[in-house]
């Protein structure tokens, strides 16, 4: 079976998809627990330290917006 890689936003260590939360964005950073809602997704680490670094630092929200205006242009 193929394996799934992403990378954490919030560390930057590459890691099978399964071992991440992927968030999308709607109004605000909404954690996808099933990973079935629409849209563009980003990935953290499933600990409170990069979870904690990605919401409060906004890199969460910087990487789903700047998806969006790429797929704009």
């Amino acid at each position: 079976m193929k394996r799934v890689i992403r990378t954490c936003v919030s560390c930057g260590i590459k890691r099978e998809k399964t071992e991440l939360i992927r968030f999308v964005y709607s109004d605000e950073p909404q954690e996808d627990a099933k990973g079935n809602r629409q849209g563009r997704g980003a990935y953290v680490c499933d600990n409170e330290k990069c979870r904690e670094i990605g919401l409060n630092r906004k890199k969460l929200t910087r990487s789903l917006l700047s998806n969006q205006l790429r797929r704009t242009r």
